[in-house]
């Protein structure tokens, strides 16, 4: 991709500035705001926008999900592959967190919805009739309604993306047994925080790096991660991803996504 801006790098990754500048990806920062929001704006949690016509997604049980987020793209700077306009909802369930020791990822929205609405009928939205507010739910990751802002900005690939042996091969092929260099950069380039497009945040490893099933979802969708200061919690100190296929995202075709969560144990 066209580089836009220069990495800061530390000392010991200055040999690597090609390699790791060329990796950039384009992203979209998120912070959270504590107010509250209209049906409309960008947020974690809170009321969704639902059209007359809709209502709250349930799980494969029957119960109802909450909002975890929702991002309105007539809000955020332009980003590349993404929609410039409509609304973008992410729900999940209470059942995600149940299973907590067996549930690691998912592609069949069973328990978790994701809709896009490529126009916004404000006078036709709705609140939603859930008398549970998410301050209630003990599972749910987002502790209070939160407004959202945005900044664009491109990241390299963080340290654990199973890309990451193709952008960096020098990295890879280090041998300097006095400065660790993969310690140092994955020191500096996790890919943490909230945030869309971009490189996700792994716990462990990429989930994706020995499936040829999973490779194809190659977009960060939509990444939170836990945050005490906004009271965001994924169980002990964990993150939520979201990924998409390119060309779904292209065609603004949400119908096929994998939601990975993870947490320490």
């Amino acid at each position: 991709m066209n580089k836009t801006i220069n990495v800061s790098l530390p000392k010991e990754l200055e040999p690597l500035r090609y390699e790791i500048e060329e990796s950039l990806l384009s992203a979209i920062v998120i912070s959270p705001v504590k107010r509250s929001t209209s049906l409309t704006e960008s947020k974690f949690a809170g009321e969704p926008y639902l059209p007359y016509y809709q209502t709250v997604p349930k799980d494969i049980t029957g119960e109802s999900m909450r909002l975890l987020a929702q991002i309105n793209f007539a809000e955020i700077p332009p980003i590349p592959d993404f929609p410039t306009q409509g609304i973008l909802q992410f729900f999940i369930s209470s059942n995600i967190f149940a299973n907590a020791a067996h549930y690691k990822e998912d592609i069949f929205q069973q328990f978790y919805k994701i809709r896009f609405y490529p126009t916004v009928e404000t006078e036709l939205a709705m609140p939603a009739h859930d008398n549970v507010s998410p301050m209630a739910n003990d599972w749910f990751p987002i502790h209070q309604e939160l407004a959202l802002q945005f900044h664009y900005t491109q990241e390299p690939v963080s340290a654990l993306d199973y890309r990451a042996v193709h952008h960096l091969p020098s990295l890879i092929a280090s041998q300097n047994y006095d400065v660790n260099l993969h310690e140092i950069y994955l020191q500096h380039f996790l890919g943490a925080g909230a945030k869309i497009g971009g490189y996700a945040y792994f716990l462990a490893e990429d989930i994706r790096h020995e499936s040829q099933l999973l490779q194809r979802y190659d977009v960060l969708l939509l990444q939170i991660d836990s945050n005490d200061e906004f009271g965001i919690m994924w169980a002990d100190s964990g993150v939520g991803k979201f990924f998409i296929n390119r060309e779904k995202l292209l065609q603004q075709d949400f119908s096929d996504i994998l939601f990975q969560w993870e947490h320490y144990l």
